[in-house]
């Protein structure tokens, strides 16, 4: 019985699901997008605020994947095999700011929600450098969202197979390509732990706005800079000017920005959805946290540690827009052996001189998660570069008076958990990533990140295609919870009829099943005591149950897995 139960709920939360996913009215993306608007179901994971993370399927399995605005390729390193629909002797290594992946190319089929992509191009990794935390989490790769021109995947199918080839092109592109008339746009919705106000979770969505955040089509458009769609001389990002940044209202004076297209006074950032805290320079960060009363920074560590119940106002301005920091943003709650303390959520680059020419600082999730970012591709392609120069649009999501308010009875929380934590974890544990001041960081417990903590220390993680023990992303239980959570929510009086026609099914089945049970035990018994069956009229109609069920294989079948020795002829993809 309560496996039935079971069963009809998980169906119930699948017609749930089913019912939210994304529609859109597309039409031809000429400047603001006009689109019908529906509940977009919250399909991003939260982990403790360091990393966000979306289900998508790869080779016929599902699981999680992290959200990274700040790289092009899809790479992946699961425990467990995937449908491959070919493999290929090509080898490929991907650097990021913190990890390095290496593993050959490889084509299946993904799925992102309803986009499908047939035969995507991935690394199917086969040793990673740095993300023991994402890998502990069950997260197992990362889904990069930039552009082609800085996708490792592309660039070498491309060299491999000759110009023109596009097997290579990264997941965003394949979507668009399939549908040329949808907007060449996707957006990013980030949550906060303990928020009252926003999702705890967030959302992601392609071609759509989610609901009730529409205007954000109607913000100032911050294009790409440099355009990089002419001339390309360094990897092309989701980089924008930036006109300053204020704290307590005193604007810091930033030095010149290494990017030429800057004006007077801007920086150039980048909008990283894979770094968790963002990267300034130096001056900046101590500009930010010295106004902190309590705050001293810590020569050994890098780090600032505040007193966990201060802040400071925090923001910055894009195209004539202030973006407002929520002060939970500012700093995190963390460890110092047996203490909680809190530290600095914007630290200091450290890039060495020259290392680019294309940014100078990065905007990771301590800043993301105070707006709703749309990121445009506009017409922009490889092969078309100029339609129109990439660009972003911001909207706030920080009403500060209510942020500060928030702020005190959240901190209060935090640390309170901590503590409890703290008083529950025995010296002998090992299971916390250690800075070199001896800062111990509770491992995560939902999703995890590249690395748990920009300044952890290297740590090279080989994992085998199959490790011994490997714990599903998903428990039945807390699946069950959240579909009883998403269906009183959305449906309500909806829902509950369901269920009750249900139950009111099943009732009638046990009366009826209860009845014919009391009928045949009394014709048994009067059969016994020399009772005679009664012929029925010939003018009666027999009445037949056919009770055979039906079963039906819904396996999915699966292609033979090939080596890929000749491409093949795709139309012409030009690459100057």
């Amino acid at each position: 019985m309560n496996a039935f139960l079971t069963f009809v709920l998980i169906s119930l939360c699948g017609i749930t699901n089913a019912l939210h996913l994304p529609v859109v009215a597309r039409h031809k993306h000429n400047g603001a997008i006009r689109m019908q608007q529906v509940h977009v179901d919250q399909n991003v994971e939260n982990a403790r605020d360091v990393v966000y993370a979306t289900n998508i399927t790869l080779g016929g399995k599902e699981f999680p994947i992290q959200l990274d605005t700040g790289s092009s390729d899809v790479w992946v390193m699961p425990p467990f095999d995937i449908d491959l629909a070919n493999t290929t002797d090509i080898q490929a290594n991907l650097t990021f700011g913190i990890g390095q992946v290496t593993g050959n190319i490889a084509f299946a089929n993904m799925s992102l929600g309803p986009h499908e992509v047939p035969s995507q191009a991935i690394l199917n990794a086969t040793n990673a450098t740095d993300f023991g935390a994402i890998f502990s989490n069950n997260i197992f790769g990362i889904l990069g969202l930039a552009f082609d021109l800085g996708s490792t995947v592309f660039i070498e199918t491309v060299e491999t197979f000759g110009r023109g080839n596009q097997q290579g092109l990264s997941f965003m592109s394949r979507v668009f390509s399939q549908n040329s008339s949808a907007p060449n746009m996707f957006t990013v919705l980030l949550g906060r732990s303990y928020d009252k106000d926003g999702p705890e979770e967030g959302a992601f969505t392609i071609s759509e706005y989610v609901d009730g955040f529409e205007e954000v089509g109607n913000q100032t458009k911050l294009f790409r800079t440099p355009a990089q769609t002419v001339n390309i001389t360094d990897t092309p990002r989701w980089s924008v000017l930036m006109d300053a940044m204020t704290v307590n209202g005193k604007m810091f004076k930033f030095n010149e920005s290494v990017v030429p297209d800057a004006g007077q006074g801007q920086q150039v950032v980048v909008l990283d959805t894979g770094f968790t805290f963002s990267q300034l320079p130096p001056a900046a960060v101590d500009f930010i946290y010295s106004s902190i009363d309590g705050a001293q920074f810590n020569k050994t560590s890098g780090l600032w540690v505040v007193p966990c119940e201060n802040t400071t106002e925090l923001a910055f301005e894009f195209g004539g827009q202030s973006v407002a920091i929520h002060p939970l943003d500012i700093t995190t709650v963390t460890s110092n052996g047996n203490q909680t303390i809190c530290t600095n959520a914007y630290r200091a680059i450290n890039l060495p001189p020259g290392a680019t020419s294309s940014f100078d600082f990065i905007l990771g999730d301590s800043f993301l998660k105070n707006v709703y970012a749309s990121f445009d591709f506009g017409d922009f392609t490889p092969d078309n570069r100029t339609a129109g120069v990439p660009f972003v649009q911001m909207l706030g999501t920080t009403k500060l008076h209510d942020a500060q308010a928030e702020f005190k009875s959240v901190r209060c929380k935090q640390v309170k958990k901590n503590d409890a934590k703290l008083a529950n974890t025995t010296t002998t544990d090992t299971g916390s990533l250690q800075l070199d001041n001896g800062l111990s960081f509770v491992p995560l417990t939902g999703l995890g990140k590249r690395a748990a903590e920009e300044h952890a220390h290297r740590v090279v993680v080989t994992m085998s295609a199959r490790p011994i023990a490997y714990m599903r992303p998903m428990r039945i239980h807390h699946h069950v919870a959240n579909c009883m959570n998403q269906m009183t929510d959305a449906f309500g009086p909806v829902a509950v009829a369901l269920l009750a026609g249900t139950f009111g099914i099943m009732l009638m089945m046990l009366i009826v099943g209860i009845t014919l049970g009391i009928r045949k035990l009394v014709r048994w018994r009067r059969e016994d005591e020399g009772y005679e069956v009664l012929e029925s009229e010939k003018n009666s109609e027999a009445v037949l149950f056919d009770a055979d069920q039906h079963y039906y294989n819904h396996h999915a079948t699966t292609t033979e897995t090939t080596t890929m020795r000749v491409p093949t002829s795709p139309p012409a993809y030009p690459i100057n």
